[in-house]
Order: C-alpha cells, then structure tokens, then sequence
C-alpha cells in the first residue's frame, strides 16, 4: 500500500484484482430498490454452498451486525470501490442467515445497506451487482437455469434479458 493512498483511503489497483463475472453474455435481471425482497428470493436461486459478499460503507449499525455474521472469504473478489475503502463482508447464503439479517433490518433499518452485492461458490462469481439497489441492472451467471432465474426475477418484480 502507498503512502499516498493510506493518506487519502483509495484503495490500490493490486488491491481490487480478484474474481469477478467474466462470461460473455450472462443473464441480466432488472435491479430492485427493495434489499429484503432480493435477499429472501437469493437462497432459492443459488447454490447450497454459495457466499453473499457486500462491499460498501453503511451505516454503523449495519457494519457492526455485518462484521458479527461475517465468514472469512472463500474467494478474493475483485473490489468495485476505489475510494473510499469500503468494507467488505462474506455472508453464507443459508435461508437462516438471510432470514436473520432481513429480520434485523427491518428493525434497524438502514438507509444505507451496500454498493455492491455479489455472490459467488466455488471460486465462481455467479451474481455481479455494481450500484447495488440502484437503477443498475444484477447480471447472472448462464450455471444458473433460466426458469430459475425468470422466477428470482419475477419475485422482485423485474425481467430478465441477456447480454451486457
């Protein structure tokens, strides 16, 4: 790490390599603004051994729940924030993990959840969401069935395409 970048918090080019989607035309579901809907529709749509990574700056409350639940990585993800350093955290996606954190936030809701949200098993990404619940769209590894995929995105009220 630079003396320049611990001085300012942006995190380094070496720093952000990682896995990330690299197919070439991967599904692509419309995004949602609503992080409880998409979470609880997660587990059904992705492999039993899968890993929830969040990246991002929340809310104190948020971070201090996320770093409790937190696995240590199975995979280094490639980080999408340059600055400033995001936190990151590695979740099981289990229905009783996610069940969990939706039940906490809706008691402690948060205006702020992530920036970015992926998931990924056995060294795979299989979901890429740059500006998370925004307006930007999820893209989804073709692994994953296409009915499978169509039903995740009708359970958030969205369509799926293909293509970048």
């Amino acid at each position: 790490m630079t003396l320049l970048s611990r001085l300012i918090g942006y995190v380094p080019t070496e720093e952000r390599r990682g896995i990330r989607l690299d197919e070439a035309d991967p599904w692509r579901v419309g995004g949602t603004r609503v992080e409880r809907a998409f979470l609880r529709a997660l587990p059904a749509l992705m492999p039993a051994d899968s890993v929830l990574y969040l990246e991002g700056v929340p809310e104190a409350h948020v971070a201090q729940y996320l770093a409790e639940v937190s696995i240590p990585a199975a995979a280094k993800v490639a980080m999408g924030t340059i600055w400033p350093r995001p936190n990151v955290f590695h979740l099981s996606l289990t229905a009783e993990v996610i069940e969990a954190l939706t039940a906490f936030l809706e008691v402690h809701p948060a205006g702020y959840f992530c920036t970015h949200c992926h998931v990924y098993s056995d060294g795979r990404m299989l979901l890429q969401w740059h500006d998370a619940f925004g307006s930007d769209p999820m893209y989804i590894s073709r692994v994953l069935e296409g009915d499978h995929v169509r039903g995740f995105a009708a359970k958030l009220g969205s369509t799926v395409d293909s293509g970048w």
